[in-house]
């Protein structure tokens, strides 16, 4: 269940509680009164019968006492008959219309005496109860109106906080999203008092932390791989020489040589990966976009990486599909991006396997596939593979630096396109990337996409 509907089933079970209660203590309050009510008026009407007894003593007037009587029973229903004793013993009191019968059901006795006169007042109980639930009806429909009119405005209340509190969490999962996939700097509103925005004022400074140190490190990793390039390029330029001069060398001599300039070469490649990567993350790569066909980019990877296929022993072959089409292209940069993985399905398919090269036009966009029979990808790891460094799980043993699959993600990312993996029909991996073929890329706008 999401944070919004327990926010608010929480906020409207303690409302519904809360109105029950109340309710509750009203009603007990308000039949507490109406019963009270009916006491004092039975004590009043008690009270002024024995009023008339004593002046019907007084007047010698026994009638006036029958009277009265009479009249009372007559106009209280809740009074079943009336008993008037003068000196001759309760005898009952005839009422027009009603007799001087006693009904069925239990009654509620009154004994009222004066000096010479005694009377007794039978109220029905049934009747008594009878008023105090058509008292209590009216009350019954005034709480259950104010019953569902308090669950209404708490359910509505709830709704609007539960909403309020769980759009700002959203915003906070946003960001700490967008932190956790590397884009350092990313803010969100932390305006307001509460724990809500003390946790988003926390992960605002956290992100800027990231990015000083990010910033911090990306400097440190260009400024390092740009020393480095330099004397790399002389220990491999010099070991070359000396592998073309080999008279006065051993064997053995040359064997070092050669390995002096293998090494070399490598650790060449591998910073200058870094350097490209560093100046991409830094959004300091130039673009330089000019008209160029994609199809022929891939025939000339493609050709370019089968002798070395050929050296595994692994059968490479191309597959085009679509005119050839001249769009604004970096001829360098998306070259690179098809190398890396058309090397990377080299590593890893083995001897005697066979790699597919597909490139495809339709629709305005460029389509490139790099179709392996290698051991393929484990389930989850597809979108770990494009970060810096990140090698998958069949790459134990295979070497590689991590950085090939980075820079093609952020080669095509350069030109707008798209780039991803997946297992591919019949076992290996597929890696492809798509490029839209529409719009003219340029330098301003690269540069743009870069930041």
């Amino acid at each position: 269940m999401k944070l919004f509907h327990k926010f608010s089933a929480a906020l409207i079970a303690s409302s519904l509680a809360a109105a029950i209660l109340l309710c509750g203590i009203f009603f007990s309050f308000h039949r507490q009164t109406v019963t009270s009510a009916q006491t004092a008026r039975l004590e009043t009407m008690e009270q002024a019968a024995k009023t008339m007894l004593r002046e019907a003593e007084l007047a010698a007037d026994p009638l006036m006492a029958v009277d009265y009587l009479t009249g009372l029973c007559s106009s209280r229903t809740e009074l079943a008959f009336c008993e008037l004793d003068i000196g001759r013993g309760l005898r009952p009191v005839k009422v027009r219309g009603r007799g001087s019968y006693k009904p069925a059901g239990e009654t509620l006795p009154l004994e009222i005496k004066s000096e010479k006169f005694s009377a007794r007042l039978s109220f029905s109980a049934a009747a008594l109860e009878q008023e105090r639930r058509d008292a209590m009806a009216g009350i019954y429909r005034d709480l259950a109106g104010a019953f569902l009119s308090a669950i209404a405005a708490a359910a509505l209340l709830g709704l609007l906080m539960a909403r309020s509190l769980t759009r700002r969490l959203k915003r906070l999962a946003a960001e700490a999203a967008e932190v956790g996939e590397g884009r350092f700097g990313a803010k969100t509103d932390a305006s307001g008092s509460d724990e809500v925005a003390e946790l988003a004022a926390s992960l605002n400074s956290m992100s800027d932390r990231l990015l000083e140190l990010e910033t911090m490190k990306k400097n440190f990793t260009a400024s390092v791989t740009h020393e480095l390039r330099s004397p790399l390029g002389v220990i491999e330029t010099y070991a070359a020489m000396l592998l073309k001069d080999r008279s006065g060398f051993r064997t053995q001599d040359l064997e070092i040589f050669r390995r002096i300039k293998e090494n070399a070469g490598r650790l060449a490649n591998f910073v200058t990966a870094m350097l490209d990567l560093a100046k991409i993350e830094r959004g300091k790569m130039e673009l330089s976009p000019a008209k160029e066909d994609p199809l022929a980019l891939t025939r000339d990877a493609a050709d370019f990486l089968r002798p070395k296929a050929e050296e595994k022993n692994v059968s490479l072959t191309l597959e085009t599909e679509g005119e050839a089409t001249a769009a604004m292209l970096d001829r360098e940069l998306l070259t690179h991006a098809l190398t890396n993985l058309i090397s990377n399905a080299i590593k890893f398919t083995p001897s005697g396997g066979k790699i597919t090269v597909r490139a495809a036009i339709a629709g305005g966009r460029y389509r490139f596939e790099a179709q392996d029979t290698g051991p393929g990808l484990k389930p989850g790891e597809e979108a770990a593979l494009f970060a810096p460094f990140s090698q998958g799980s069949a790459a134990p043993g295979h070497g590689g630096t991590g950085l090939g699959l980075a820079l093609a993600k952020s080669i095509t990312e350069l030109h707008k396109g798209t780039i991803g993996c997946g297992p591919a029909p019949g076992g290996g991996a597929l890696f492809w990337l798509e490029i839209p073929l529409g719009a003219e890329i340029s330098p301003e706008e690269a540069q743009k996409a870069q930041n």
